[in-house]
């Protein structure tokens, strides 16, 4: 039985560290998503705002093409952040018209970039006309993620170790005050006074149930 019930506290002990690290891994994945969503906001914020002042320049009839100050507007807001790789204004097509850096000028990108964001230009009638696209070193993103990595396991490596322990803790004493409680009851002279009561009065009734038994034969 010793045997049965230590195996059976080593179970829960590696259930209970199993579920804290799960949480552990599930938290990890919430906080890297949100950091990811708050760097990328970051750099949407960038974009929207060149975004509108091409807008503004539609408006007055200068078609975006044809905005080539936005050429310095970009180098201005790259500069502002060192996180920022390049920041493009390309058309429908996702021909490049405008680069903070010169040699993407002219080229063609794909619908979607990797580590980038984009906000979309429209003209008066709300037609998209071109997007504004803030490419992001995607160190800024590991260099978060490695910090968040590192403080969750400041947290959920100890709180593992005492789940565990704890777990081994409690089921021992459980298992001490159970058997501690059978021997109790193994023993009548450890019971209770309403115990030894009872007993005497169930022995009394089963004597007086066998008493004429024995006299008839």
């Amino acid at each position: 039985m010793t045997r049965t019930t230590v195996g059976l506290i080593t179970l829960f002990a590696l259930i209970a560290a199993v579920c804290v690290a799960f949480g552990a891994y599930f938290s990890f994945i919430t906080l890297q998503n949100a950091h990811r969503q708050a760097v990328e906001a970051r750099f949407t914020i960038t974009a929207e705002r060149i975004a509108q002042t091409a807008q503004v320049a539609d408006a007055l009839g200068i078609a975006l093409p044809m905005q080539e100050t936005l050429t310095g507007v970009l180098r201005r807001e790259e500069r502002l952040d060192d996180a920022i790789r390049s920041i493009d204004v390309v058309d429908r097509r996702g021909h490049v018209l405008f680069s903070s850096a010169p040699d993407r000028v002219g080229v063609t990108e794909p619908r979607r970039i990797a580590d980038s964001v984009a906000a979309g230009i429209e003209n008066d009638l709300a037609a998209v006309i071109g997007q504004v696209v803030v490419r992001y070193d995607p160190h800024a993103l590991a260099t978060g993620a490695a910090a968040l990595s590192e403080d969750l396991s400041r947290i959920a490596v100890p709180t593992l170790l005492g789940a565990g322990l704890a777990t081994l803790v409690i089921g021992l004493l459980l298992a001490f005050g159970l058997k501690r409680a059978v021997r109790r009851a193994a023993d009548p002279g450890s019971w209770p006074p309403a115990a030894v009561s009872a007993r005497a009065a169930a022995d009394a009734a089963h004597a007086t149930l066998i008493a004429p038994e024995v006299s008839g034969s």
